[in-house]
């Protein structure tokens, strides 16, 4: 999970010197690394899992306390899961309290740990990138939220579009009438980011939203939502992604638009693949981004011949078009797709997980719904095996999918400590 550098993060430092006072007394200067391993251990048992994520980056010693108290060291995207949150608000009504979210590691999903959300700050997520999650709170309103650091940034309100109508006790949107803490869960499809909040200097949010026909953005330090698509009604976006210094999007008739939102006349569209309605039924569509410089589009569809009934393939954008290529693309990379910003991984230095292979995690899928609730396979956080063509459960989805509609409660966060 991708924060500011150990030294500066928010808390970090008066948590070391409450504890170095404590532990040190009045000697003269004393090091953090000084302070006694056990002392360390008894430190992190009190923690959660993200804030003893930052504790063992602060230091070798810290580093070394918390290996020895089994905190996990991988650097693998972790899985968290909110489905027993969804579980309460369903049985209990409206949350007000903290939220805990789980959180799994996709190699040793038998051992899990906590993650506490602020009142009020969570009622969905609807991304993550580059270690930050974009969660619509209570009011249906985003921020960005870094639960390593545990700092929060919010973004413009919801009442920015023009589509949404406010009411007594929540919103209006095309003469239905919502909560304002459950308008988000049908508002929301997906968020990325650009770039780190933490690493300063500016970044944009692109968020696919109003039953996936709508494409907005907002720039840090913006206060109002840019709304710079409208599809037909019919029409869908169901992904999208940064690459190389622009946003790409994809919709379910397969047309790839690339963004430039930086022109002198506001933000400028290009179509790099026009859409064609292919036979069958299309489940999903992913841009990736891959650390050899290509963008790929990973597609979900229908395969009545294939075990699981869902078979994935893979494209490659060149010059002339778009390209189906073989899963040996991936050589020893990994993909991690879903909620998060699309991710394309080297397995060499990520303990268990395995090349060639999709880790996935369902999003909202409304235009396949019929299809989807016959399948075991979908729900919760699964892999996909490129060359076995097999689905393999890695976290059991905790939302009964005919109750809540295929609404996901997974997303996968990477680290980068």
């Amino acid at each position: 999970m991708e924060g500011a550098p150990p030294a500066s993060r928010p808390g970090s430092d008066s948590l070391c010197e409450e504890f170095s006072k404590a532990a040190l007394g009045s000697f003269p200067s004393p090091s953090w690394s000084d302070l006694p391993i056990d002392i360390l251990i008894s430190i992190l048992q009190w923690l959660e899992l993200p804030q003893a994520l930052a504790f063992a980056s602060v230091c070798t010693t810290w580093r070394a306390a918390a290996i020895g108290a089994g905190v996990p060291c991988s650097f693998a995207p972790w899985i968290m899961s909110w489905g027993k949150h969804l579980k309460e608000t369903h049985v209990h009504g409206r949350c007000s309290s903290v939220v805990t979210c789980n959180l799994y590691h996709p190699v040793d999903v038998k051992k899990y740990y906590g993650v506490s959300f602020p009142k009020g700050c969570f009622v969905l997520c609807c991304g993550a990138s580059h270690g930050w999650l974009i969660l619509a709170n209570d009011l249906s309103n985003l921020v960005l939220y870094n639960p390593v650091t545990l700092a929060m940034i919010p973004l413009p309100p919801v009442t920015d579009f023009t589509c949404v109508e406010v009411t007594c006790g929540g919103y209006s949107l095309k003469g239905n009438f919502f909560e304002a803490d459950r308008f988000g869960m049908w508002f929301y499809q997906k968020a990325v980011l650009s770039r780190s909040p933490s690493k300063g200097g500016v970044y944009s949010v692109m968020l696919i939203h109003n039953d996936s026909s709508w494409l907005s953005f907002v720039k840090a330090g913006q206060d109002k939502w840019q709304v710079v698509s409208t599809l037909r009604r019919g029409g869908s976006y169901l992904d999208c992604a940064y690459h190389k210094g622009r946003f790409y999007s994809v919709t379910l008739d397969g047309m790839v638009e690339k963004w430039n939102l930086d022109g002198a006349n506001g933000p400028t569209r290009d179509v790099v693949v026009g859409g064609k309605p292919l036979p069958g039924c299309i489940v999903s569509r992913h841009l990736v981004s891959t650390p050899w410089g290509d963008l790929l589009q990973v597609r979900a569809l229908v395969a009545v011949g294939y075990p699981d009934g869902v078979a994935f393939e893979i494209y490659k954008f060149l010059p002339d078009g778009c390209k189906k290529v073989q899963e040996n693309i991936l050589e020893d990379h990994a993909l991690f797709l879903g909620l998060n910003h699309s991710a394309c991984l080297p397995t060499q230095n990520l303990h268990g997980i395995r090349s060639r292979c999709i880790y996935f995690s369902a999003p909202v899928l409304t235009h396949a719904f019929d299809y989807l609730l016959q399948l075991r396979t979908w729900g919760g956080a699964r892999t996909y095996d490129l060359e076995r063509r097999r689905f393999e459960c890695v976290v059991p989805s905790d939302v009964d999918k005919l109750m809540y509609g295929l609404v996901p409660s997974d997303v996968w966060i990477t680290q980068n400590l």
